[in-house]
């Protein structure tokens, strides 16, 4: 593995290239099409991953085949530390959501070559912050009502995966009605009329399964 491709991991970012050298041997990256399953619940816990491009989903599923998409990844992302961690598994499948290159690295490795680096370790710990801080978030916004969480659910993707251009804020992932459901707890159509009634208020602009937010601050106005 290239150390130019790993620096584009902020994870790696702050090693120095004899600190590469030392770890190159430990980094495995696949290819994965468009929806290919990366891994399977029954497989979580065995390997930390990270994202060198495209974007992965993760979902859970619950009685009665309902999925719930948990996170999605971007290029520079990692997942799957916390299982190596603390040996505990939060089972979960992990899929592309588009062509995507990804990087694993096994338990062994990560506990013999990585949990003692301290550079490395630093920027895991801020990630972990981080999530924590949003998990906070979407427990606060469990008791509002579908429209309300559909609103701050997009807020939230342009924040993560947003690209600014003359008419707004894309929200550059090809999301399905049926994905932005998943991640707010609600249903298919009420996404889809929900949508309907913030395109017509002017807040959103759809084209395919791309949306653009023309104001995404706008969005949590009365929330």
């Amino acid at each position: 593995m290239k150390a130019d491709m790993l620096r584009k991991v902020p994870l790696f970012s702050t090693l120095t290239d004899e600190e590469f050298d030392t770890l190159a041997h430990i980094f495995v990256a696949r290819s994965y099409r468009r929806n290919q399953i990366i891994f399977m619940e029954e497989q979580t816990g065995d390997y930390m991953y990270l994202v060198l491009s495209g974007k992965v989903k993760v979902a859970k599923s619950a009685a009665g085949g309902k999925e719930t998409i948990i996170a999605i990844h971007r290029a520079g992302d990692f997942f799957g530390e916390m299982s190596l961690l603390d040996g505990k598994t939060s089972p979960a499948t992990v899929s592309a959501m588009e062509d995507s290159r990804i990087i694993s690295v096994s338990g062994d490795d990560f506990r013999k070559h990585l949990l003692h680096n301290e550079k490395v370790m630093l920027q895991i710990i801020q990630v972990l912050c981080a999530r924590l801080r949003e998990v906070w978030q979407v427990q606060s916004q469990n008791h509002r009502t579908a429209g309300a969480r559909i609103r701050m659910g997009l807020y939230d993707l342009a924040a993560k995966h947003g690209v600014r251009d003359a008419h707004g804020t894309i929200i550059d992932l090809k999301i399905t009605h049926q994905d932005l459901a998943e991640m707010v707890g609600t249903s298919r159509e009420t996404v889809t009329r929900a949508l309907a009634r913030l395109r017509e208020e002017g807040l959103l602009e759809i084209s395919g399964r791309r949306i653009t937010l023309t104001d995404p601050q706008a969005l949590l106005t009365g929330l």
